[in-house]
């Protein structure tokens, strides 16, 4: 009788403790989260900011700047010491984002500055409180402090022996060693995502772990004590999280690291699944903000799947697999299966290569990052010795390079995934299901877990199947028009015995290289960028890779931006002619004649470069098609209003492709639409777009007008064909 007592008084205690760590982290949170808040956004500052002002300010920079997308932009997070406000210099500690050019690299973490500031405000889920940007160049007011400097010097000296090295190669030395991935290209970084190997670049737990046992290691191999090895461990930590920089995933991982090497020296027993939880406790209360960062999820959700899950999976795998090949495999199965249901959130679709990219990749983790950190702590001694350590981790790099773009260039290389809450269910759904079969006691939860995984498998087999059916009959073999799905942008292709038309690329470099592959298209005969928004010339690098291009054109809008200016280098670079357009210029592609509606001569000085982008009629013997670009309601009456064009008689005898402008918006001439009646209306939307495109409105227009709406959004890419006297469609699947 008295063994089911103390159970249950143990059991109690241990659940009285539980809700009491619970309550109090929660308050000590909330206290935390008010603190910050207040800090942040302090009642002196607040009208400055709402107001958009501009004021004097000191400043200390709070970490390195980094470089914002493929823009020449950059953000640092700073904090402001002193703001002259009404002739008042008032005091502050006010957290913020400060935003601006590439001069903004020069900046150095801990060393404070003065500038003119104009200010701007953030949402209030924000952790920064305002924005900012330096209307002149910041004026140094005090250095770096030494530990800073030294960090800063390492950093440099480091980066300097990566030149001269493969520059792929040299961007995945600095990523894997310190975090530093400025360096990587964007086609690496594509490849990357698509073959889920970006989190070996995202320093974390096993970095953490390696250079902790490095030195934790050499101390007891010189003979030092445990007390010498937790003092030199734990300053290992704290010099890697200051080197790599204050990421969510590696604060996590340096914690948790932390909390195990004191158990360690105490002799004291620490439980891997504890330590985690206590890290996270530690770490939310300490920057509550960490709730909502992907980033940190998934490095819980990870370190918490290979605690877990690991061991068992090997333990089963080992019975049919060589016993290196089943660790392998259960490391990445364990990881990925817990991160299954925040991934999802963040990519459209299942990566299919993932399983095999990252057991071919892993192994070379280690050595990069021993080799990168060795090479960082002499750089700055022994050069030479240096040069010689990275040029070694360049190697391993290479060959993850390679790995990476040999699965990304493999087809179906996603697979698609049920988005928003229901994608997630599911994925979730297959996590406890999974846990269930391994981990569960009776037999019962284990074959209720497994029922449960083979149902969700049998119906995700089958809807991969048929995917894979429609795939295999996808593009039309007499395609003449597909509108890509690039996401939220345009990219329209048009065939015409033999010859090709692109028009606008997407945002993005794959999206678009993988439609143009899949058509089989090698050759650009003409391209046409109808305006330098970033959604329709973004993936310009993607469109011309391998490709030859015969003539582009571009609008003539006075466009300042640096897209306009980048895409003007990369045609140069590539050798295409380019032709500024206006109204009425015509050519010829196959049987395809086409004719300039807009812009006209007045374009350069439009309001916008969506007034001045390119529209265009394309007449053929079958069917017409009218691509109108992100031409607006006013641009659109303009180009009814200064010609006839569509009273041609050809407009109303034969079909008529209608390419809706501006990804559906509501920016429409409702008239002009009912006039020409589309027989068939393709919009490119990106899934779930945060700008409600296609609108309701612009679709009860084209329904009113008797057309067929297909929809990017809804169907993935769209192949038209004209057949039997009448206009034939067929999508490719997601993913």
């Amino acid at each position: 009788m008295a063994c089911p007592c103390r159970a249950d008084f143990r059991f109690g205690t241990v659940l009285k403790r539980t809700v009491l760590l619970l309550v109090s982290s929660l308050l000590l949170g909330l206290v935390s989260f008010g603190l910050q808040f207040s800090a942040a956004r302090p009642h002196a500052l607040a009208s400055t900011v709402q107001n958009f002002e501009k004021v004097r300010v000191s400043f200390e920079v709070l970490d390195e700047p980094k470089k914002l997308g493929k823009s020449q932009s950059n953000s640092v997070n700073i904090k402001l010491l002193t703001a002259q406000i009404s002739g008042e210099t008032l005091r502050l500690s006010a957290r913020g984002l400060l935003r601006g050019d590439a001069n903004l690299q020069s900046l150095n973490r801990g060393a404070r500055y003065l500038c003119l500031m104009s200010l701007s405000p953030t949402a209030l889920s924000d952790r920064e409180g305002f924005k900012g940007g330096c209307r002149s160049s910041p004026v140094p007011i005090s250095s770096a402090p030494k530990p800073s400097q030294l960090i800063s010097l390492l950093r440099s000296k480091f980066m300097e022996n990566l030149r001269g090295v493969d520059d792929n190669s040299a961007g995945l030395v600095a990523g894997l060693a310190i975090g530093d991935t400025s360096g990587l290209d964007q086609n690496l970084i594509d490849d990357m995502k698509l073959v889920s190997l970006t989190h070996l670049t995202a320093v974390s737990g096993a970095n953490c772990a390696i250079v902790l046992a490095m030195f934790y290691l050499l101390v007891r191999r010189l003979g030092g004590g445990r007390w010498w090895r937790l003092g030199v461990g734990l300053v290992a930590l704290i010099g890697y999280v200051q080197l790599v920089g204050a990421q969510p995933s590696v604060l996590r991982a340096a914690v948790m690291a932390a909390g195990v090497l004191i158990g360690i020296s105490l002799g004291r027993k620490t439980a891997p699944v504890s330590a985690l939880a206590l890290s996270v406790i530690i770490l939310l209360i300490a920057d509550p903000w960490l709730a909502t960062d992907f980033g940190f999820a998934l490095s819980v959700a990870a370190t918490f799947g290979l605690l877990i899950l690991t061991q068992p999976i090997t333990q089963r795998l080992q019975r049919h697999l060589p016993t290196w090949l089943a660790i392998a495999i259960g490391v990445s199965l364990s990881a990925q299966i817990l991160c299954l249901p925040i991934l999802l959130q963040l990519q459209s679709g299942l990566s299919t290569y993932a399983l095999p990219a990252n057991i071919l990749a892993e192994p070379l983790v280690a050595p990069v990052t021993i080799l990168g950190i060795t090479s960082c702590l002499v750089a700055w001694v022994f050069p030479p010795a240096a040069w010689c350590l990275t040029y070694l981790a360049s190697e391993a790099t290479w060959l993850i390079s390679k790995i990476a773009k040999y699965f990304a260039n493999q087809d179906n290389v996603t697979l698609g995934w049920p988005t928003g809450v229901f994608g997630a269910l599911i994925a979730g759904s297959i996590v406890i299901a999974i846990l269930l079969w391994i981990k569960a006691e009776p037999n019962s939860l284990r074959n209720l877990g497994l029922s449960v995984l083979a149902v969700i498998v049998a119906a995700s087999v089958g809807a991969i199947g048929f995917n894979l059916v429609r795939s295999a009959n996808w593009p039309l073999s007499d395609w003449q028009v597909v509108a890509c799905d690039v996401g939220q942008g345009d990219a329209l292709v048009v065939r015409s015995r033999g010859r090709v038309a692109l028009i606008d690329v997407g945002r993005e470099n794959r999206p678009v290289d993988e439609c143009l592959r899949r058509l089989e298209v090698h050759r650009i005969d003409l391209l046409v960028l109808t305006h330098f928004d970033m959604d329709h010339i973004g993936g310009l690098s993607g469109a011309l890779a391998d490709r030859n291009v015969g003539l582009a054109l571009v609008s003539p809008f006075k466009d300042e931006r640096w897209g306009a200016t980048g895409t003007n280098i990369l045609l140069s670079r590539a050798g295409v002619k380019v032709i500024g357009v206006e109204k009425g210029m015509t050519g010829e592609l196959g049987n395809f004649e086409w004719q300039v509606l807009n812009p006209n001569r007045a374009a350069s000085g439009s309001d916008d470069s969506n007034d001045a982008s390119i529209a265009m009629l394309w007449k053929a013997p079958d069917f017409n098609l009218l691509t109108m670009a992100d031409l607006g309601e006013k641009g659109q009456m303009r180009i009814s209003a200064q010609s006839t064009w569509w009273r041609d008689p050809i407009l109303q005898t034969k079909p008529l492709v209608l390419k809706v402008s501006h990804h559906g918006s509501a920016d429409q001439f409702g008239e002009l639409i009912e006039r020409l009646r589309p027989d068939l209306s393709l919009i490119s939307a990106g899934e779930h777009n945060s700008y409600g495109h296609p609108t309701l409105r612009t679709l009860r227009l084209l329904q009113g007008a008797g057309s067929k709406i297909e929809r990017t959004d809804e169907r993935g890419s769209i192949a038209v064909a004209f057949r039997e006297g009448g206009l034939v469609t067929a999508n490719a699947p997601r993913g």
